[in-house]
């Protein structure tokens, strides 16, 4: 590329400058990472849309714990921060004086002034960043409390997130790190405002509970239900969030768990899901599915369920929707290669799991039909079968006159015909109509 082509390129994308971050300082942003010496300054030619940045002090306790925010691109945009060496992290808001923070940016955006210690965004990581992020919108971030320019850190896995569901006020001030606050009401097994029934629904039914989650995330639906999955991933990748690794989990098992059918009511949802986990698993480390990760062996399951979607046993419908047909073709091919993906990359079959986890199921409900059935018979009954010395005039051997009982009008017997007989031994049986 040209200079003329480079300077054009630069007025069409955004900056990220960093001022004063400490040598040996650790600058990421979306998938890319660099240990910062005296020259770094940031990064330059940022694509227009969201981007994560974290930055993590090297000290002499050793690494340390990484913040980040969101940030919003635009062409020409200069986002301006200087390091702040007595928390450790960038400073508060800018970390200079607005007018500073203004010349800054002119300067950067007129003179250049920063070009020699701004870093290119690498061309390779857009791709990579958009499969990871690209259902995350601004009402994501703000539904979890990190709009941009919220200094975000990991948070506490087993805290309550939601203020809301804690039936408090969560305060929200400007430039202070915050943790954090995820959907939990989509995933929790007793959602906040149910009833005793609907509880019991959604954990019987997991479409019900699907849909139950879908809900919670408003008018945004199975749109904001992806954006937090991403959002989750990123957190966990960008900052080791424990608390974004649970939501991550509980989110993909809601998704899995009933994938077989409900992929035919959200065919669009588990499109963009499986793009979604794709690029993920991508990023992942070779050991993820052994790793501390998934050390409850969460993930294989839920992805052998997600492989059992056979896009051939549509439900029928009076009209066939033709965008739904494609959606559904599409959602098979993407299933097929992700699988192939995971068996190159993880050594795991899960096509034949899969089958293997159909074939179990099939041979549970054929062992169900083929018992035998159990017939509950009254307490007399199993008296007179078991019986060797049973007294005669016991209440198991009367009849309906001396027992007083009522009989129900086809249990009666029909009186004798001409094709009664009476056997040797002097007992009578009587002909009753079939």
């Amino acid at each position: 590329m040209s200079s003329d082509a480079r300077v054009a390129e630069l007025d069409r994308r955004g900056y990220y400058v960093a001022v004063d971050v400490p040598r040996g300082a650790t600058f990421a942003l979306d998938t890319a990472e660099w240990t910062c010496d005296e020259r770094f300054a940031g990064v330059k030619a940022l694509t227009r849309g969201l981007h994560f940045v974290a930055v993590r002090d090297a000290n002499e306790r050793g690494a340390g714990e990484r913040v980040g925010e969101f940030i919003d691109a635009a062409p020409g945009s200069v986002e301006i921060r200087r390091w702040d060496a007595a928390v450790e992290t960038l400073g508060e808001g800018e970390g200079m004086s607005a007018e500073d923070a203004e010349r800054a940016r002119a300067a950067t955006r007129e003179g250049r002034a920063f070009d020699g210690g701004l870093a290119w965004y690498p061309t390779e990581v857009e791709t990579r960043w958009m499969g990871l992020s690209g259902w995350i919108t601004r009402d994501s971030l703000r539904r979890c409390g990190v709009d941009c320019g919220t200094r975000v850190v990991a948070g506490d896995p087993e805290a309550e997130t939601r203020g809301d569901e804690r039936g408090g006020v969560v305060p929200y001030f400007d430039n202070i790190q915050r943790a954090p606050t995820f959907t939990v009401n989509a995933v929790r097994k007793r959602p906040s405002g149910m009833t005793p029934a609907e509880v019991s629904a959604i954990n019987i039914d997991a479409n019900a509970r699907l849909a139950h989650a879908v809900a919670c995330f408003g008018d945004d639906g199975w749109r904001g239900l992806l954006g937090e999955f991403q959002l989750a991933f990123v957190l966990l990748m960008g900052l080791s969030s424990m608390a974004a690794l649970e939501q991550w989990k509980h989110l993909a098992h809601v998704v899995c768990s009933c994938a077989e059918t409900a992929v035919f009511d959200y065919p669009e949802l588990y499109l963009g899901f499986v793009d979604a986990l794709d690029a993920q698993l991508a990023r992942a480390g070779e050991d993820f599915f052994v790793d501390d990760y998934t050390e409850d062996n969460f993930l294989r399951p839920c992805m052998v369920a997600l492989m059992r979607i056979d896009v051939d046993d549509t439900p029928k419908r009076e009209v066939t929707d033709m965008d739904v047909e494609s959606t559904l073709d599409a959602i098979s091919s993407k299933l097929a290669a992700l699988a192939r993906g995971v068996r190159e990359k993880f050594d795991v079959d899960l096509i034949e799991e899969a089958r293997e986890a159909k074939l179990a199921d099939s041979s549970v409900v054929d062992a169900e039909e083929d018992a035998p059935v159990v017939v509950e018979l009254s307490e007399g009954h199993y008296m007179a079968m078991n019986a060797t010395d049973v007294d005669v005039e016991s209440d198991a051997f009367k009849t309906d006159a001396e027992s007083g009982a009522e009989r129900m009008g086809w249990m009666r017997a029909y009186a004798p015909t001409s094709a009664d007989h009476t056997p040797r031994n002097g007992s009578k049986f009587v002909n009753q109509r079939a």
